[in-house]
């Protein structure tokens, strides 16, 4: 089975061929209403003036760009895997090495939260994983007699 290639786009993760897939979609279907409302207006309406008519054809283009997404979203779905498992203090720790993530700045960075951001981290439960007020607190870095 062939591996398929996959790309970070605004946060998400696509499949380059759906994408590009997706792509042509949406550039025959927004440009076949912008061209089809275009034609059928300057026929209903042929005194109309031609930026009336450019604006009145460039909304059915827009909405052949929401028809083009839907049946993009269709068609696509999404490739990311959400993993629901509970993390051990063992996973945490090796997330937070490899990210070289630095406990101490984090939790200087705490004091400038604004108060719905630091509410969200106690609800996720990391509020107190950079406060140092953790019980389980990380043993990144520490020795052993530390510990």
């Amino acid at each position: 089975m062939k591996q398929a290639l996959l790309a970070d786009v605004w946060g998400d993760t696509v499949n380059l061929r759906d994408l590009g897939i997706g792509m042509v979609i949406g550039m025959v279907i927004s440009i076949s209403c912008y061209l089809a409302a275009s034609m059928l207006i300057k026929v209903q309406n042929p005194d109309l003036p031609d930026n009336l008519l450019s604006a009145y054809s460039l909304l059915f283009g827009i909405g052949g760009c929401v028809l083009s997404a839907v049946i993009s979203a269709r068609l696509f779905k999404p490739k990311r895997v959400l993993n629901e498992e509970e993390f051990s203090e063992n996973d945490r720790d090796s997330v937070i090495k490899e990210l070289k993530i630095d406990i101490e700045r984090e939790k200087e960075e705490l004091k400038y939260l604004d108060p719905k951001v630091e509410q969200e981290m106690k609800d996720l439960k990391l509020y107190d994983l950079f406060a140092g007020t953790d019980t389980a607190e990380p043993k990144i870095g520490k020795k052993a007699g530390d510990i």
